[in-house]
């Protein structure tokens, strides 16, 4: 059998396999994992963790987080974060790995693991199967064989752990410098619909640094709030207060703030396809790879 689906390990918490217990072994095995192809023996490697706002993240955060230094591997703590935050700053730290705690745009009482490879992509099939593979054996041993299947080997190898304060300041100027300095919002009035997750804090700041006037709604997560009637699932609010505001626009996030919807100044809704055509037909070049049927 394979943990792993088309976007990783998800499921609903306190239900296998998203328990404490099997994501202390899905850190370790992981660790094992990136030690055996560590091609640098002069030091540890290392891995990156955020998480989007659930309650549950904290527990999946520590448990992950004691299976990777018991492995022997180093650890950043981001703390909430956009997913493509993440990829962005695994790279950014030259880390082996990163690891998304999040179940985007499902309910609070879901919960999942993404991993990302050192370069902030998927991770590669053949790895994938090695950390499945070594999962299946400890899941499949007794309880008395946890000493043995789970070793310990030098004390003196533990990871560390290290929290990154400014991990939001280090994406937000990624973001920023991504958009061509000749140019600002200023003239805009944006409505921002948060989700109540992982962008709630990154996302209005990107857009007021870049001169908008910002509204920001359901930005005030509480861990349970997530997706909850709001963000990219649920838009109708969002379309309420663009009218409501007389904004210019609006951008609804989900709750790993991955994915947005649209609206326009009348409050109409422009999904992703929506997205996609505006960027295929009106942008100074072609993007590759996006049909545009007339």
């Amino acid at each position: 059998m394979s943990y792993f689906g088309t976007d990783g390990i998800r499921g609903k918490f306190g239900e296998s396999p998203i328990t404490p217990d099997f994501i202390l072994k899905l850190g370790y095995v992981t660790g094992r994992v990136l030690i055996e192809n560590n091609d640098n023996p002069a030091r540890k490697p290392s891995v990156v963790i955020g998480k989007d706002t659930r309650l549950s993240g904290y527990v999946i955060e520590g448990a992950l987080q004691a299976g990777f230094n018991a492995a022997g591997v180093d650890v950043h703590m981001l703390g909430p974060l956009p997913t493509p935050a993440i990829a962005h700053l695994t790279r950014s730290f030259n880390a082996d790995a990163g690891v998304v705690i999040s179940a985007s745009h499902n309910p609070y009482y879901d919960n999942g693991i993404k991993l990302f490879s050192g370069d902030g992509k998927k991770l590669t099939d053949e790895m994938q199967n090695s950390i499945n593979d070594k999962l299946k054996a400890i899941m499949s041993a007794s309880e008395a064989d946890n000493n043995v299947i789970m070793p310990i080997l030098d004390p003196a190898q533990l990871g560390k752990n290290n929290r990154i304060n400014d991990a939001k300041g280090r994406y937000i100027e990624f973001c920023k410098g991504s958009f061509p300095y000749q140019y600002d919002l200023s003239h805009l009035t944006v409505v921002v619909d948060c989700a109540n997750g992982a962008g709630y804090s990154v996302a209005p700041r990107v857009m007021r640094e870049l001169g908008a006037n910002v509204i920001a709604i359901n930005n005030t997560p509480d861990g349970i709030n997530i997706n909850a009637d709001c963000g990219s699932t649920h838009p109708e609010g969002l379309q309420k207060a663009v009218i409501e505001h007389e904004a210019d626009v609006g951008i609804a996030l989900d709750g790993d703030g991955d994915r947005i919807v649209m609206v326009d100044e009348a409050g109409n809704l422009v999904d992703g396809d929506g997205i996609l055509y505006v960027l295929a037909t009106q942008g100074q070049t072609k993007a590759k790879g996006v049909l545009v049927r007339s």
